[in-house]
């Protein structure tokens, strides 16, 4: 419609173009609120998702193929999203089940009980070659093995983001209140080369593991922390640059595997079967093992705050479906 405006602004003379100069700027708004207004009309809430979340099928497209989800829709940067369900200009947001800011802003996470959003346990992958050159390498890291479950993440991140406290304090207080903290042995057995992905939650564990291995195991230690996002750290990996980074199991089967629909759909709904797919894929794709999960899922997730969530019954996406559709 635009340029078929402009097209005809090119055949017009003097006085006809000062009166489709004064028109144009209300056809435009007349347009624009065709794109606003079907997705607004009739909706009792609002949500804020992410452009990423948008476009996922673990996101936007599953909350509408699988629930029927309806709502008024902003689409909003993560950096303020949270804030703004906070302050009650946004009622339901998309977000990740072990953020801090879940704690920092009163917020509860719904039910997903229709599974549209596959598991994200985290655990270390690394690689094969490592764990034959470290042999103490393996039960060393696997001492966080079901050490940290989601509440206990999600107060380590709030005390990183919002408490800005280090991630090297954090870990250490950590493992000291779980009797694992040792004093480094100065190892000189060799160097194990950990990474992480750029966000809190990833400094934290690594380092933890950065502790664990100088405390338990004659080696040292170089970390490459904020390398970016899951391509970026899973490359250095399978390049030989670092040894092991923390991963998520939905991750590893949606972003790097990328295994057709129906394997998705046949795992996806049970931590312990995508774990195990993709335990197994990325062993006999990559020569890369994935050891005991930490505990924890970071998932995707739909968030409300908590008081507005009590108020309204409204406990998992069903219920806030059904809220919606009320008349």
């Amino acid at each position: 419609m635009f340029d078929f405006l402009l097209s005809q602004l090119q055949n017009l003379n003097l006085r006809k173009l000062k009166t489709a100069a004064a028109v144009l700027p209300v056809l435009l708004l007349i347009l624009a609120c065709f794109y606003f207004i079907p997705s607004a009309y009739g909706s009792k809430l609002t949500a804020g998702f992410t452009p990423e979340f948008m476009g996922r099928q673990d996101g936007n497209l599953g909350l509408q193929s699988k629930y029927g989800l309806k709502i008024h829709t902003i689409v909003i940067s993560d950096a303020v999203m949270y804030k703004a369900c906070f302050e009650k200009e946004l009622d339901v947001i998309s977000g990740y089940s072990t953020d801090g800011r879940l704690k920092a802003y009163g917020l509860v996470v719904l039910d997903d009980d229709k599974k549209i959003f596959p598991p994200y346990y985290a655990a270390p992958v690394v690689r094969d070659d490592a764990l034959k050159k470290f042999p103490d390498l393996e039960p060393t890291l696997n001492l966080l093995s079901g050490k940290i479950n989601d509440s206990v993440m999600t107060d380590l991140n709030y005390r990183t983001d919002y408490l800005h406290q280090s991630p090297e304090r954090v870990a250490k207080d950590f493992l000291t209140a779980h009797n694992l903290y040792r004093p480094e042995r100065g190892g000189n057995a060799g160097l194990v080369r950990i990474g992480s992905k750029i966000f809190g939650e990833q400094y934290i564990l690594a380092s933890m593991y950065t502790m664990l291995i100088k405390g338990y195991t004659d080696c040292d230690v170089a970390t490459k922390t904020g390398l970016g996002g899951t391509k970026i750290c899973f490359d250095a990996l399978t390049n030989n640059q670092i040894d092991l980074y923390p991963e998520y199991t939905g991750t590893g089967l949606l972003a790097i595997l990328q295994p057709p629909q129906k394997e998705i759909d046949a795992v996806a709904g049970d931590k312990e079967k995508t774990y195990t797919y993709v335990k197994n894929e990325f062993e006999k794709r990559y020569k890369i093992k994935w050891l005991q999960p930490i505990g924890f899922n970071n998932a995707y997730a739909l968030m409300m705050r908590k008081k507005q969530a009590d108020d309204l019954g409204v406990k998992n996406i069903s219920n806030l479906k059904q809220y919606l559709e009320r008349k």
